[in-house]
């Protein structure tokens, strides 16, 4: 019993490590984006623009991690990456539309990061479960 939960717990903590990692490109590129994009659209598609290109790049660089290191998963790539992507795709929609909501409470010049951190730290648990259960 102790030894299963060991691995649980090396398991989650190799998650939030790849997780961080890929949070770390995340909010680099999304940071990066919004002020690239913000002179050419109004502040909620700029936001979303950069939410989903931000977390393309960081989506690549957590499913190899977590491929390969914190699952060690031997599912065929073509089934993992495609869970995967579904559940991304949920996930990015949902902070997308959440971090342009709480972003528009905000008082003005707040960061967008302000909005976007907190919403990705809940959804951070939700994926975890979900990638655990059905991805690999």
């Amino acid at each position: 019993m102790r030894s299963a939960k060991a691995a649980a717990v090396r398991s989650f903590g190799k998650f939030s490590a790849s997780s961080l990692s890929s949070s770390v490109v995340d909010l680099g590129a999304f940071s990066v984006l919004c002020a690239v994009l913000r002179p050419y659209l109004p502040e909620a598609p700029a936001i979303v623009a950069a939410t989903i290109l931000a977390r393309v790049l960081s989506s690549l660089c957590n499913y190899l991690l977590n491929y390969f290191l914190v699952f060690h998963s031997h599912t065929a790539h073509g089934k993992s990456a495609s869970l995967y992507t579904v559940i991304t795709v949920l996930k990015t929609l949902a902070s997308a539309l959440l971090v342009a909501a709480l972003a528009g409470l905000l008082p003005a010049g707040t960061p967008e990061l302000a909005a976007k951190i907190p919403v990705d730290v809940a959804l951070f648990f939700v994926n975890y479960l979900l990638q655990k259960a059905f991805v690999y």
